[in-house]
């Protein structure tokens, strides 16, 4: 009778661990290893296969948050951002697609990147921004996907995805943001203002009420913000960033900003 019973807990106990290995997902189906001559260092940066080498390449058009800031801490999503980046680049073969310019500042190459086999092509510029992890960054002359960019991104709104997830549960004052400023940094938020001083500074729009600026930079993304005046009330949604004249919540397009009422 006992072998019975020991028998029984014993196939009791295999079952079990048979259902909690078929139901939980591998630790590498959460943090994918990229494929051979492949370093993932955030979002939207890696060092890819080109041209027989490898070279460091920035995604064109996007912007996820900063991981590696020489002085800032890595900022909200970034980890979620640099995870998918790397599941993508684990998805197939990769391909390389340019704009008109092929380089930036720091050397590094800029590309458009697509991974998977033919039929099943995976733009991951594209999905970044649509998931909510990145912002669009367009910047003359380079804009071959950019209708493509911005159509994600409102996606991603509609969808309530990653960083419009995360600022739908913090509205903030400007007052209230510049008070909390250094607890705010780095990560999304809405922000109510009433502007005191709107003004086109070289190529940048600036919407200000006390310490605290909207900021986006002149383009056919964010032209409708030029007709905004003093004494509008309006709602941003953006990532906030600290600056030597107090904080900024950088826009990439009118999708982040619009009147209001409240």
């Amino acid at each position: 009778m006992r072998r019975i019973a020991l028998f029984l807990l014993l196939f009791a106990l295999f079952f079990v661990l048979f259902l909690f290995f078929r139901t939980v997902p591998f630790q590498r189906d959460e943090q994918p290893f990229p494929p051979p001559g492949v370093r993932v260092f955030d979002g939207d940066t890696a060092e890819l296969p080109s041209g027989g080498g490898v070279a460091r390449v920035r995604y064109l058009l996007v912007d996820t948050p900063e991981l590696h800031h020489p002085s800032r801490p890595a900022e909200e999503l970034g980890e979620e951002a640099r995870l998918l980046n790397s599941r993508l680049l684990a998805s197939g073969p990769l391909r390389l697609e340019y704009d008109s310019e092929r380089t930036d500042r720091y050397g590094r190459t800029l590309a458009y990147v697509f991974a998977g086999g033919e039929g099943s092509e995976l733009f991951l510029n594209e999905i970044l921004v649509r998931e909510g992890l990145a912002q669009p960054l367009i910047i003359p002359p380079n804009r071959r996907y950019a209708g493509r960019i911005l159509k994600a991104f409102e996606e991603a709104r509609a969808g309530q995805r990653g960083l419009w997830n995360r600022a739908e549960g913090r509205v903030f004052t400007s007052a209230q943001v510049w008070s909390e400023a250094p607890l705010l940094a780095g990560s999304f938020l809405t922000l109510f203002m009433t502007i005191e001083k709107a003004e086109l500074k070289g190529r940048r729009i600036l919407l200000r009420e006390g310490r605290v600026t909207v900021v986006a930079y002149k383009s056919p993304e964010t032209e409708s913000l030029l007709s905004l005046r003093e004494g509008d009330r309006i709602r941003a949604v953006g990532k906030l960033l600290l600056s030597y004249n107090g904080c900024e919540l950088p826009v990439a397009s009118e999708i982040q900003v619009s009147r209001s009422t409240e």
